[in-house]
């Protein structure tokens, strides 16, 4: 039997579990064309540019123009999480999330005033080097220790997302495509730096938006009128903008999108080395600011069309679920199944919006193996290689070698993360452990004049036990079947086609399985809090240690507390 969201032109593979709409040569030309251009722009810049110094490797020769630069940060944040996990988190949840806006411009407006003027001024390799000035070596150490297991656990995800909407409409498996993605971006960004890094990030942020606004428009015009898909979403409870309900308990609120966010952001923009590094590859500290401004308005528009492209999904599914057909295996799959349902009939399209997911799970994989790269090194190889061999161009080369293997690493760590949950959820839940101590750090650092190290020390040994046991517990009963988040009702009441009757005819509201084993309620805190509640800890613990050990005022450079607190 022909299923009906099949278009003319697009094969529909019936013979496993999962169905597959197949690509065609044109969508192969069109993704390879991409991974190609990634691979000649860090061949360039490795071979045709000056890439002998670490300050060239990192910094690009802090020559950078803000808007490539911000357009970079754009495409590194922007990753397949958003672009897959924004659309499945508005369709099974509502839209909450599109309080984005908020969170953006108050991530914008606490980056500019209070992070950055201290960065600019210190002018350090790594962020975490500030750790060092500010308080001692063991805090830098622990912060970068830190990074980098925040780095492993997030990196997989990205490189799984697109890996699984690959895998849908072609007739290769993750496991073989994973690595031939992962290769082609370790290549240039190993090769090319930071220079490759923001000119690949920015032809394929292009991609992705072109990509994006595309599979929108034709996305609308499937259901009819954005009269029609906000009345379909409206009358399916998916229009939720000021859900005020102040308990840390559920799961997607005002306030846990405006202010559990923030702190998400912050922690993924104002201290990030990765993010802090290119705002510092441009010449004067307002062509930062003018950077940062960008990225807040690139990344509204970004969440914003994704939270709509949601809507239009649910409008379209709303009757007939893919996942309660068991047209798809995961949530995180409607939005290939519907970009090969609007646009499977045009040539090369979905092959173009594909590459487009893949350019976004490139661009932050690169932006994560080039700051790696550098934190690895100047943190914990710089200090035991020899004196006269530590030459920049030695440097250049060992930073190239750590992206190689901190890339082969990530790469082995995807086939755990097809084990685990939605991605969206995934994602923030599993960087709340180390972001929140990491942005508590910095917030001791920078706004509280009066800590010292051995209290900063004893704030982030209680905040991340904290976390571990927070975040460690929620994750074993979710694992288990013990906890799960309620979900938005469908239906697949109007399938034109007949279904299994096995199948049921609304989305199960999830329920706890035995009520004697219900959570305790700690572990019931929605995931969107970690990062606050993570930061919070390590800051009141940092406060009350400080004033323990002792304090002492005199001994602090004006120059590592933020503007705002020096009075």
């Amino acid at each position: 039997m022909e299923n009906p969201f099949t278009t003319p032109g697009v094969q529909f593979n019936q013979t496993e579990n999962l169905n597959h709409f197949v690509f065609g040569w044109f969508d192969y030309v069109f993704f390879n064309l991409l991974l190609l251009v990634s691979i000649l722009i860090g061949v360039y810049f490795g071979f045709f540019s000056k890439q002998d110094s670490t300050t060239e490797y990192l910094l690009g020769g802090k020559r950078m123009g803000f808007f490539p630069v911000a357009m970079s940060i754009i495409a590194s944040h922007i990753s397949g999480i958003t672009l897959l996990g924004i659309p499945a988190e508005v369709f099974h949840h509502g839209t909450q999330y599109a309080a984005c806006i908020i969170t953006a411009t108050l991530t914008a407006v606490i980056t500019s005033y209070i992070f950055l003027p201290v960065f600019f001024k210190l002018q350090l390799t790594s962020t975490f080097e500030y750790l060092e000035v500010r308080f001692a070596r063991p805090v830098r150490i622990l912060s970068s220790v830190l990074f980098t297991i925040s780095l492993f656990m997030y990196l997989p995800i990205v490189i799984y997302v697109p890996a699984i909407a690959f895998a849908q409409v072609t007739k290769l498996s993750v496991h073989m495509i994973t690595p031939v993605v992962c290769i082609v971006c370790i290549i240039y960004t190993s090769i090319g730096g930071l220079k490759a890094v923001v000119w690949t990030d920015t032809i394929q942020f292009s991609v992705t938006v072109g990509g994006l606004v595309t599979i929108l428009v034709l996305g609308v015009l499937s259901v009819g009128s954005i009269e029609e898909v906000w009345r379909i979403s409206g009358e399916g409870g998916r229009l939720i903008f000021f859900n005020m309900d102040p308990s840390l308990l559920s799961r997607n609120t005002f306030w846990g999108t405006t202010v559990g966010m923030t702190a998400t952001w912050l922690g993924h923009l104002a201290i990030h080395p990765g993010a802090v590094q290119r705002f510092l590859s441009v010449p004067r500290e307002i062509d930062a600011k003018h950077g940062i401004v960008i990225t807040a308005i690139g990344m509204i528009i970004v969440k914003l069309i994704s939270v709509f492209t949601g809507l239009i999904m649910f409008a379209k599914y709303h009757d007939c679920d893919p996942f309660l057909t068991k047209a798809i295996s995961r949530t995180d799959q409607t939005l290939p199944y519907y970009v090969m349902d609007v646009a499977g009939h045009l040539p090369g399209l979905p092959g173009l919006f594909l590459a487009g997911l893949v350019s976004a799970a490139l661009a932050t994989m690169s932006a994560g193996l080039n700051t790696v790269s550098g934190t690895i090194y100047e943190d914990f190889i710089s200090p035991w290689v020899p004196e006269r061999s530590r030459k920049e161009a030695t440097a250049a080369n060992i930073m190239k070698a750590i992206v190689l293997i901190t890339g082969a690493i990530s790469v082995g760590l995807v086939f755990l993360v097809e084990r685990l949950g939605p991605v969206f959820q995934l994602a923030l839940s599993m960087r709340g452990v180390t972001d929140g101590p990491l942005l508590g750090l910095f917030v001791l650092g920078m706004l509280v004049p009066w800590a010292n190290t051995k209290g900063v020390l004893f704030g982030s040994g209680v905040g991340l036990i904290s976390m571990f046991w927070l975040v460690g517990g929620a994750h074993w009963y979710t694992m288990h079947g013990k906890m799960k988040f309620d979900s938005l009702p469908t239906s697949i009441d109007g399938c034109p086609y007949p279904l299994n009757e096995t199948l049921t005819t609304a989305t199960p509201t999830p329920v706890w399985i035995e009520a004697a084993e219900e959570p305790m309620a700690l572990f019931q805190i929605s995931f969107m809090h970690y990062t606050l509640i993570g930061s919070t800890i390590v800051v009141i613990a940092g406060i009350i240690g400080s004033y323990i050990f002792g304090v002492d005022l005199e001994s602090v450079d004006p120059d590592h507390i933020t503007p705002i607190m020096k009075r």
